[in-house]
């Protein structure tokens, strides 16, 4: 299963990101549920996501203009995140951008986002790249200056999900098991823990829009 080859890449100690596609023809309800519960049984923190779009002399754009299915004034497409399919969709366009909606809602919960992004890394910490104690230490680097940019991204970073949002407690909680098991890797998962600043602000937009083009 797919499952299976995420997890075993992720424990190579490679991070894993996803990108997925709703609104392809004969796509059964329930779609934007299935990638959720996918993008969670894979412990993927950064899963993008967008609705179909026929790009202009592709197959799919030839095909759906033999169907007369492109939309008059959509001739070229749009693959930004706030806008709905150039062409007609098998089920109901109302639907597919609910589910679409719901699930980019869902996927940048902030608790739900926080878990995954734990979990990954625990998984990345079990790398034998990271547990190879024949390799020795790593050569010292020259001394950078001082960044004082990302001292300030991570006070924002522990602020507010470690003081201001209700993942208060987890937050810590998983840094200091990151700290104990996997501290090669606290940087990079506080980085990746950082991207939710901008999708808790962008999920907003999304829905926002999307549901402004189908009221």
């Amino acid at each position: 299963p797919l499952s299976e080859s995420i997890y075993k890449i992720t424990k190579t100690g490679i991070r894993v990101m996803a990108g997925f596609i709703i609104g392809f023809d004969g796509e059964k309800k329930g779609a934007g549920d299935r990638i959720v519960q996918f993008v969670e049984k894979c412990s993927v923190p950064t899963a993008l996501f967008s609705m179909l779009q026929a790009l202009p002399d592709t197959a799919l754009w030839h095909r759906l203009e033999k169907e007369n299915r492109l939309l008059a004034g959509k001739e070229t497409a749009n693959i930004h995140q706030t806008t709905l399919m150039n062409f007609v969709p098998t089920r109901p366009v109302e639907d597919v951008a609910q589910e679409y909606v719901d699930a980019f809602w869902n996927l940048y919960d902030p608790q739900k986002y926080l878990d995954r992004c734990y979990r990954h890394y625990r998984i990345l910490g079990e790398a034998p790249c990271h547990n190879d104690k024949s390799r020795g230490p790593k050569p010292k680097s020259a001394k950078e200056p001082f960044n004082w940019h990302l001292l300030k991204a991570l006070f924002i970073v522990c602020w507010k999900q470690g003081i201001e949002r209700e993942t208060r407690s987890t937050f810590w909680l998983y840094l200091f098991q990151m700290i104990k098991h996997n501290r090669g890797g606290v940087s990079s998962y506080l980085t990746v823990c950082a991207q939710i600043e901008h999708f808790l602000e962008y999920r907003q937009i999304v829905k926002d829009e999307i549901e402004s083009q189908i009221a």
